[in-house]
């Protein structure tokens, strides 16, 4: 296993315990391999003699200078079946010395050119045996510690099954032999032409096949914030590039990561889960799946790790993404019939020719041989998402079986079988068809079991929020007095008459545009800084601010314009419900794409003067610090928000931002009398929901309203969290 100062993504600070060491060979206590190969329960049982006998045979060379010895007698024909037996009795143990190790995969490797040679196919050449490099370039696929010398072609494989096989039958162990295309030659990178990063150096060590393993909380928490801070960072170069008018910003801002070594877990090749990556999570862009190392490839629905990067010769499937457009797939959840790559034209359906067991699905092939874990995303249709398709990762599946038969368009199709592995959190498919079946049933005023009202803020919200609990009685929420927004004190008057401050006036256009009528005329748009307006097309935010300034009441412009985006309230479902861990939190209804306006924290507005004193200006005010909500105190998470610094963009991008100094808040929320359902968000060092201060037109500056924007992509029934500033 590598160490964990090669596997995590610079410039963060990479955890201590993310990843599980190598033991060493002379260790005491066994240590269970990586991969095991399925044993064969059809193979003959072979004898010691016969082992020994063969090992005399490929293992050791004749010395010329000694007698010649009698060779000993052949009592038993060898067939490529014996030396298949014979083959998985020289698999080495995870006690054995590494220098025996290399010994018997020698002995293995000459075992396969025995068998090809005695069977009906020629025999491809055998590479001379090459110097063992300065550093292991492949992790074993049953042994501990990777081996020095590449692994040569796998033995030909039989035919291919009848063309009357069904998913129930046994298909032939190993799967039919590519018949075009060379497997070890299968992508080895993790982007496409459009996204290649720097080559690596000739003779340099390539990445290592792992198994990552999160032991302790605190490292749980440390790798989801790497998580998601790659996603951020993502996020931001995209949305660079996209407000510059580039062609598939996704895929250029993917390039520009790469090329600055910007991506997750580049150097190894995960199996299994990924540090940091919840089942549930979604994700708009596949290049997004590159970025965290969930999936290695933009187009293909097969990721692998090539033959080259496995000891054993084979390719391994890491991780799938099913999208059902293939006519012989079939989903229910928890068994996915998923019909292999290739067979037909870009974006059609029917398939024109035969697949073929090759690239990827040789390698899922493999990975049934091997019980091999497989990632599994699916891509659904999502109107509300940037780029119209959501990805889901919904969790590890084994692949239960591999047939090769006729499909429904009458040509020879791969099939796998893959049944999810029992004992992890909710599919998240699965989660997003619920909540789109309860929201149907909450929009038609039919209230589900176990709500206790539809709309907690009794139609003062743009959209119902109801409260729901199935742990208890308690019904809390309903206690108190709802109010949509604070109360503000308005601008102070000054001593002496001057020219108020007045926004567009006479604007009959919408600020924050590209043209110099909309936004070089708008005041409130040049106070933001950075060159452009506060807010993108679609209402999302740009980049955080220490404070945004928004047109107010006295801007000539329309109610639709750019630069109101959170006057137009509430956009998104959101519910109050009961938690067993949490009490009461606030989840998600539907999609919530990052940097979108959630919500607006609500209470009743305490001044608070220069020495901490409360002015106790608010009816009911309370002194208790479990019932304020001090703006002072939240961290500056909208510092991450649009961060490009760790990117070194081109110098046609866009202009760095130049923020104003602001002085900090003067005032607190009460929310022990009157509140929204706001103050119900749960704390949490790696929140998904940040706070933005916001003025509009004549605000008084010391009292800006406390603005929440998601941080991440928030899918439906996914608590919402924010990070309260605990401790500080």
């Amino acid at each position: 296993m590598l160490a964990v100062s090669n596997i995590l993504c610079r410039p963060a600070q990479r955890p201590k315990t993310l990843l599980r060491r190598r033991r060493s060979p002379m260790a005491s206590a066994p240590r269970r391999p990586l991969l095991v190969p399925k044993p064969d329960p059809d193979a003959p049982a072979p004898t010691a003699d016969l082992c020994a006998a063969l090992l005399r045979r490929v293992a050791t060379k004749p010395d010329p200078d000694a007698d010649a010895l009698p060779a000993p007698p052949q009592t038993t024909p060898l067939t490529p079946e014996l030396c298949a037996a014979l083959r998985r009795e020289l698999e080495p143990s995870p006690e054995d010395h590494a220098d025996f190790v290399h010994h018997l995969r020698l002995a293995q490797r000459r075992l396969d050119g025995i068998s090809a040679s005695l069977s009906s196919t020629p025999p491809q050449p055998s590479p001379p045996p090459p110097t063992p490099p300065p550093a292991p370039r492949s992790a074993s696929l049953s042994s501990t510690r990777p081996q020095p010398s590449p692994p040569t072609p796998p033995p030909p494989p039989p035919p291919p099954a009848p063309r009357s096989a069904n998913l129930s039958s046994t298909p032939p162990p190993p799967p039919p032999a590519p018949r075009s295309a060379d497997p070890a030659r299968a992508s080895s990178s993790t982007a496409g032409a459009s996204a290649k990063g720097k080559k690596r150096a000739r003779g340099t060590a390539g990445p290592e096949m792992v198994r990552a393993t999160v032991t302790a909380e605190t490292d749980h928490l440390e790798v989801r914030i790497l998580s998601r801070r790659a996603r951020l960072t993502f996020e931001a170069v995209r949305g660079v590039y996209h407000r510059a008018g580039r062609f598939r910003a996704d895929m250029t801002a993917l390039s520009t990561m790469l090329s600055q070594g910007l991506c997750l877990y580049r150097d190894v090749r995960i199996v299994g889960p990924i540090p940091g990556i919840y089942v549930g999570d979604v994700f708009s862009y596949r290049a997004e799946l590159i970025v965290v190392g969930l999936h290695n490839q933009t187009q293909a629905g097969i990721g692998f790790i090539p033959a080259n990067l496995v000891s054993e010769g084979h390719p391994v499937a890491t991780s799938i993404v099913s999208s059902g457009g293939y006519l012989d797939d079939h989903d229910n959840g928890e068994v996915l019939i998923y019909t292999g790559s290739g067979g037909r034209q870009r974006h059609g359906v029917q398939h024109n020719t035969d697949q073929e067991f090759e690239r990827g699905n040789l390698a899922l092939a493999y990975s049934h041989k091997y019980d091999v874990e497989v990632r599994v995303i699916r891509c659904h249709d999502c109107d509300t998402s940037p780029s119209a398709k959501l990805y889901v990762y919904d969790g590890l599946y084994k692949v239960a079986s591999t047939t090769y038969g006729p499909g429904k368009s009458g040509h020879e199709v791969c099939k796998f079988k893959l049944e999810r592995i029992p004992g992890q959190a909710p599919l998240g498919s699965k989660i997003w068809c619920s909540a789109r079946d309860l929201t149907n049933k909450l929009d038609s005023n039919i209230r589900p079991r176990g709500y206790v009202t539809r709309d907690l803020s009794k139609g003062k919200e743009a959209i119902r929020v109801p409260v729901f609990n199935d742990v208890d009685g308690d019904l809390s929420p309903l206690g108190f007095e709802y109010i949509a927004r604070p109360e503000y004190p308005a601008s102070p008057v000054l001593p002496r008459p001057v020219r108020r401050f007045r926004c567009c006036r006479y604007a009959t256009a919408a600020c924050g545009g590209s043209s110099s009528s909309s936004s070089g005329s708008c005041a409130c748009v040049r106070k933001n800084g950075g060159g452009g307006p506060a807010y993108n097309a679609d209402g999302t935010l740009v980049r955080g601010r220490p404070v945004v300034y928004e047109c107010g009441a006295l801007c000539g412009c329309p109610a639709s314009c750019s630069n109101r985006v959170t006057q137009r309230g509430m956009q998104h479902r959101l519910e109050v419900f009961r938690s067993r861990e949490t009490e009461w939190g606030v989840r998600a209804l539907d999609l919530i794409q990052p940097g979108a306006f959630v919500c607006e924290f609500s209470g009743d507005v305490v001044t608070v003067h220069d020495d901490g004193h409360h002015a106790g200006n608010a009816p009911g005010a309370s002194t208790e610090w479990g019932a304020i909500v001090d703006p002072r105190k939240f961290p500056a998470r909208w510092r991450e928000w649009g961060d490009t610094s760790a990117v070194a963009l081109p110098d046609d991008a866009e202009e760095p931002p130049r923020f104003a100094h602001f002085a900090r808040p003067c005032y607190v929320l009460d929310v022990s009398w009157r509140r929204n359902f706001a103050p119900y968000i749960s704390h949490s060092s790696a929140p998904n929901v940040f706070v933005q201060l916001v003025l509009r037109g004549d605000d008084n500056e010391s009292y800006p309203r406390l603005m929440l924007f998601a941080m991440d992509t928030i899918p439906p029934l996914r608590e919402l969290s924010i990070d309260y500033g605990i401790g500080q």
